[in-house]
């Protein structure tokens, strides 16, 4: 009895044992468990630590953007392991987001890339600044807008984290993808949160500093530009310099310079940087149309901006090179002309922003200015040329022969070739009706329209101006090789004979260009003309010939305006006579006479007189000159004779009164 009890004893002791024995094990199993999790923990924590010293290390290292950003998404994609890590930037004056950075096998997409702000899940993370897990099927989310070229279809997962500043504007937007179904942890979604916390101080501080550099360093290099362009560099030298210039200022890979042609309508390349070789200059020249350049002057400097490829056929582009992806392009315009083109080439695809295109803007202004200079002293040079070359000619002042035929060539004149000098004044007809009007109050000129009055001295300019480069083109297309020159309101001109040799249409083209200039822009032309010049010590003569015609004809009103030197005939015997002899006879007393008739009671009496003086007293020849019936004409001389105290059947009379009549007709023209 007493051992059962005792046996019983014991195997109570044994049980129980055997339960705290099995209590410990399980106690110790959990111990085990939760320090494993702790373990795991800490070593997250530590993990996380180490990417978080990792990632402050890199932003304290540079300030440069792309080295944060490249940095921050390999850090990143090794800390959460996924299969590729994204970081967009916000573009605040566009309003989209834009791929700045990715994982090593996306980095070709960075800038090609971009999102309208609510546009995919990217764009809608960025508008609510919310974040957005997706552990699977993430193309099935509304949200989702597919980019082939990202590979979407192959990734399941999406964490995607808005980049916010201290005071809550978007910076941009971290996205993180995994190829299988995967669960971000809310380990992962606070480390990611964090991260992006500290990127967004980090790209604030990269971006101020890298626009305060690019700041500094376009100041210094517009100062650069300034000086180049009041350099005083030939226009080539010069538009090389201005070309480096812009590469460094915009960050470019290529510029190209352009001028107009104007003659042709084309665009040629004149510069460029870094300088261009032979196989690209077979490519320089370019048509551009209207439309083009209205499109261009319409955006100001800030566009196009567009990838290159083998369709962009309307692009004002002489270098279709596949290693470009983006041209801007930026009209060179001095007031109202087109000076040329700016192109600006970019190996990457880049986007423009208004700021870039301001001061892209501000370039071509300078460029254009240096273009524009630079035309004007070629053009005061040229017209020094010009002029030198014209007063030798004249005046016969010239050191030797050769020399003025090479000068002569420099201007395009071919002095072995035969020339004529032709001088040609224009006035308006108000001008000139108002000094008709001093001469003789109450007098009208008949057969001739009246132009509008100019209002100011600068319309009177620009209208003369207008017009001299409209006979200046009109001559030297009909005559190639002509020569102008402009002095004292008289155009001179060597007119090439290589297509008229013996001169025979040159006084009826020039009769015809007076009349047009006349119906178009109501200017009366008067024009002298020398005989030929077939050698060089010929042109004295001719310009002598040339401004007598000139002189005579303004003053005998020949037909058309136009007057061949050997048109004078009797009068250039006469004409320093009347210029310098006011002394009158009976003669002149008549004449006079009948030319105050013709005045009072508008008729052609005078001129009627001296028709049949001319024809020796013939009245069928008077008649037909002057194309009136011969009982008309009888009409007139019985009139004539009546004013006149001269019997003028009377022979004798003929000559004199013929003299008289051109003499008269010298002393009344004259100013």
């Amino acid at each position: 009895m007493s051992s059962n009890r005792s046996a019983s004893t014991e195997n109570q002791d044994h049980h129980s044992i055997s339960s705290e024995l099995t209590y410990t094990d399980q106690s110790l199993d959990a111990l085990f468990a939760r320090t494993a999790v702790l373990e795991k923990a800490l070593e997250a924590r530590t993990r996380e630590n180490i990417f978080l010293n990792e990632m402050i290390s890199t932003v304290g290292s540079t300030l440069k953007v792309d080295e944060v950003l490249h940095n921050l998404v390999a850090t990143i994609a090794r800390a959460v392991s996924c299969h590729a890590a994204f970081i967009y930037l916000y573009e605040k004056e566009r309003e989209r987001i834009v791929l700045a950075s990715a994982s090593e096998h996306y980095l070709h997409l960075v800038g090609k890339i971009e999102l309208a702000l609510g546009e995919g899940i990217n764009g809608w993370v960025a508008m609510t600044l919310q974040p957005v897990f997706l552990k699977d099927n993430a193309m099935n989310d509304p949200r989702f807008r597919y980019y082939p070229e990202l590979e979407e279809d192959k990734f399941q997962s999406v964490m995607t984290i808005p980049i916010i500043a201290k005071d809550r504007h978007l910076i941009g937007v971290i996205s993180l993808h995994t190829v299988a179904p995967h669960e971000f942890t809310e380990h992962d979604q606070n480390f990611v949160s964090n991260t992006a916390a500290l990127v967004a101080g980090a790209i604030e501080n990269a971006q101020l500093y890298e626009n305060t550099q690019k700041k500094l360093s376009v100041l210094t290099t517009l100062s650069v530009l300034s000086q180049t362009v009041s350099s005083g560099l030939y226009l080539d030298e010069m538009l090389r310099s201005l070309a480096t210039l812009t590469v460094q200022i915009m960050e470019a890979d290529q510029c190209v310079i352009l001028l107009m042609e104007q003659a042709r309508g084309r665009l040629r390349v004149r510069a460029s940087a870094p300088t261009l070789n032979e196989r690209a200059l077979n490519f320089q020249s370019v048509d551009i149309d209207r439309t083009i350049w209205e499109k261009l002057r319409d955006s100001n400097g800030r566009g196009p901006s567009q990838e290159i490829n083998a369709n962009t056929l309307e692009n004002p582009n002489p270098l279709k090179d596949a290693q470009y992806k983006t041209l801007h392009s930026v009209p060179l315009v001095a007031g109202t002309e087109n000076l040329g083109m700016l192109n600006l080439y970019s190996v990457r695809a880049r986007r423009y922003t208004s700021e870039d295109s301001t001061l892209l803007g501000t370039i071509a202004n300078q460029i254009a200015m240096a273009i524009k200079n630079s035309h004007l002293v070629d053009m005061l040079a040229q017209k020094n040329l010009v002029k030198g070359f014209f007063d030798d000619l004249m005046y016969g002042t010239y050191d030797s022969e050769d020399t003025l035929r090479q000068r002569a060539n420099f201007i395009g004149c071919d002095l072995n070739k035969a020339h004529t000098v032709a001088m040609i004044e224009i006035m308006r007809m108000d001008e000139e009706n108002s000094e008709e009007n001093e001469r003789a109050p109450g007098s009208a000129v008949r057969g001739q329209a009246q132009a509008p009055s100019i209002q100011t001295e600068e319309d009177r300019l620009a209208l003369h101006k207008r017009i001299t480069g409209q006979v200046r083109r009109r001559i030297q297309d009909s005559y190639p090789g002509s020569v102008l020159y402009e002095r004292e309101n008289v155009l001179t001109c060597i007119i090439c004979l290589s297509k008229d040799p013996t001169g025979s249409r040159l006084k009826t083209s020039l009769r015809e260009l007076a009349r047009q200039m006349r119906a178009e822009h109501g200017v009366r032309m008067s024009i002298g003309i020398g005989n030929q010049c077939l050698h060089i010590s010929d042109f004295r003569r001719g310009f002598a010939e040339a401004t007598e015609a000139l002189q005579m004809g303004q003053n005998l009103n020949t037909e058309g305006g136009v007057t061949h030197f050997n048109d004078l005939g009797v009068y250039r015997y006469l004409y320093k006579i009347a210029r310098m002899d006011d002394l009158r006879d009976m003669y002149q007393d008549q004449v006079a006479h009948i030319a105050t008739y013709d005045r009072r009671k508008s008729t052609d009496l005078l001129d009627t007189l001296e028709t049949y003086l001319e024809c020796a007293g013939n009245l069928t020849k008077t008649s037909n000159r002057l194309f009136v019936h011969r009982n008309t004409l009888i009409q007139r001389l019985e009139r004539l004779q009546s004013l006149c105290e001269i019997d003028l059947q009377e022979r004798s009379n003929w000559l004199t009164l013929q003299v008289a009549i051109k003499v008269y007709k010298l002393r009344s023209n004259k100013g």
